[in-house]
């Protein structure tokens, strides 16, 4: 099989020649995997892991980001955030945002609000033909967890419950945003992605972040919009949630859903066996090799077990892209990388 038809029949829930596998990490571990591998770009190295995804990217040609004297900037959402360095990598610590301090709709809509008229995506199509033969996901939209760094997630559940317009409004104008931007990417390329990756998170490690109706009410109607405007144009559609979020998955898959990512298995209630037994005949997965532990705390031979049981569980009859349970941190060894990426443990 090509590597698109690898994962379009993984994604479709029936069994491929082998397992497909997705590759995200954090520019730190491009990087030194660059170097370990002697990769002279980010394809080689893609290709030298066997990796069947490719991503489209457009090109930002909005304003340039705010910066202030102490370093921190301003994004095109006016989310401010400060870069940091960690013992291993770095990360961008989110500092303010205007919206913080709002009070009501009105001070909603006084916001700066961005249109993707800040992208060019003209440059997707020359992406479509490089990656002729590979599975195409595009990704970017967030409805949620977005949102609430832009109004501080403890406003954003406050609103939740006393002022639900706000909240409404808030999540409304993200949606509204990516609605068009996919609209615009599937023009650009002549509808020539597969799959579209959503971001949110909805759980912590031991359960969500809200109830499940306060979901139902404030999240999947918005999600059902990118969701049917995906499968209007063929598209896949995969939703990121970190987090305990078992409870969810049937809501999911009644929205439309197609793919789960990134199948958080230190989380509770994320067993991948029981996933795969409870969900697997409705829902493809997407991810499940620890980023938590098994990555970056455990051995080569770790690593290549837990690919082995997510390929035997996950992987049983289709239904399963292999990937890490989150970007692959800095504090990743080379040979755990490797170990992730052999194709020998990809066969099913």
């Amino acid at each position: 099989m090509t590597p698109r038809e690898r994962v379009l029949t993984a994604v479709g829930r029936r069994r491929p020649d082998r397992t497909p596998a997705d590759y995200k990490a954090e520019p730190e571990v491009n990087r030194y995997m660059m170097e370990h591998l002697k990769a002279g770009s980010y394809e080689e190295l893609l290709r030298r892991l066997d990796v069947d995804v490719r991503r489209l990217e457009p090109r930002y040609v909005g304003p340039p980001f705010r910066t202030f004297a102490d370093g921190v900037f301003e994004d095109y959402w006016g989310i401010r955030s400060k870069h940091l360095k960690a013992a291993h990598g770095s990360y961008d610590m989110h500092v303010h945002a205007p919206l913080w301090d709002a009070k009501s709709v009105e001070d909603l809509e006084r916001h700066a609000w961005p249109w993707p008229d800040i992208f060019d995506y003209s440059v997707m199509r020359g992406q479509c033909a490089q990656y002729e033969g590979y599975a195409v996901m595009y990704e970017g939209a967030d409805l949620f967890t977005r949102p609430c760094i832009l109004r501080n997630i403890e406003n954003v559940m406050l609103d939740m419950i006393e002022r639900p317009e706000m909240a409404h409004y808030l999540i409304e104008r993200f949606t509204a945003f990516y609605c068009e931007d996919i609209t615009r990417a599937l023009e650009a390329t002549n509808r020539g992605f597969d799959i579209y990756c959503e971001w949110s998170d909805y759980g912590t490690q031991r359960g969500l972040l809200m109830s499940v109706p306060m979901f139902r009410t404030f999240a999947a109607p918005y999600l059902k919009r990118l969701i049917d405007l995906c499968h209007s144009a063929g598209v896949k559609f995969m939703l990121h949630s970190c987090g305990a979020i078992r409870e969810l998955i049937p809501d999911f898959i009644a929205l439309g859903v197609d793919i789960l990512d990134p199948v958080q298995v230190a989380a509770k209630g994320m067993n991948p066996a029981a996933l795969k037994g409870d969900f697997g005949d409705k829902l493809a997965f997407h991810g499940g090799v620890c980023t938590q532990h098994t990555l970056p705390h455990g051995t080569p031979e770790d690593v290549g077990a837990a690919v082995l049981d997510r390929v035997a569980t996950l992987g049983a009859g289709g239904g399963y892209i292999l990937a890490s349970s989150h970007d692959i941190s800095a504090d990743t060894p080379e040979v755990n990388i490797m170990a992730l990426y052999n194709p020998a443990l990809r066969a099913l």
